[in-house]
């Protein structure tokens, strides 16, 4: 496949996907912009979120806007650590993780649910998954797309914005007028971790979601108290 920018790159997956495609959306900015540019090449975008908890109440509201924002519905699936957390037995007390052993839950990673939504759909099952993946994120990602390209063929996956930089992605979202979600505000980046860099701030800005963390990770404060809180 030879594009020169995520201009061309957006133009030839949308011919190949005839206007269809899948978006992990995580509420951040990057997955903010692919939409913008997706919408762009695509008439149809199948957004996917993937949640480290089912009934975050902030995480409900930031999906309900963008899904109005979007004219769409938004596909809520478990995050591959999700599964990974509780079948490591973290934050988990003995009973729970008795409970958590005997329901034998399996692994998977993200991709192999994408399987499953374009089953369930009906879509083509070789339909490739946008992913808000920049190069100017970090050398880590500007070398790996440099060596391998904006699009992996065996995952099924491909970046939309990989050669955007923060100037752009910022100056497109402010023009689109959609907002970033509260999660910038407390942590400046989306929710997507168990540590104490999010459980700490989950606690004091919302602390009835910080409850319903407890009930699939009941030690989670043992994070709080490795703090000295």
């Amino acid at each position: 496949m030879t594009y020169n920018n995520s201009d061309e790159l957006c133009q030839i997956m949308a011919e190949r996907q005839k206007g269809v495609t899948l978006l992990r959306f995580s509420c951040g900015k990057d997955a903010i912009a692919s939409y913008i540019q997706l919408k762009r090449y695509f008439h149809t975008i199948i957004p996917i979120y993937h949640y480290l908890h089912p009934d975050l109440d902030f995480v409900n509201d930031s999906l309900v806007y963008y899904e109005e924002v979007m004219g769409t519905h938004i596909y809520r699936v478990p995050n591959q650590m999700l599964y990974k957390h509780l079948n490591s037995g973290l934050f988990q007390d003995l009973h729970s993780w008795n409970a958590i052993k005997r329901m034998q839950l399996p692994n998977f990673d993200n991709d192999e649910v994408n399987v499953f939504i374009k089953e369930d759909l009906g879509l083509d099952p070789g339909l490739y998954t946008a992913i808000g993946v920049r190069a100017a994120d970090s050398l880590n990602r500007r070398r790996s797309i440099k060596m391998h390209g904006a699009v992996n063929h065996n995952r099924l996956t491909f970046f939309p914005v990989y050669d955007w930089n923060m100037e752009k992605l910022t100056d497109e979202i402010q023009q689109s007028g959609i907002k970033l979600p509260v999660d910038y505000k407390i942590w400046g980046k989306s929710f997507d971790g168990l540590d104490f860099r999010f459980i700490k701030p989950l606690k004091d800005n919302f602390p009835n979601d910080y409850e319903k963390l407890k009930q699939l990770f009941p030690l989670i404060n043992v994070e709080l108290q490795r703090y000295g809180y």
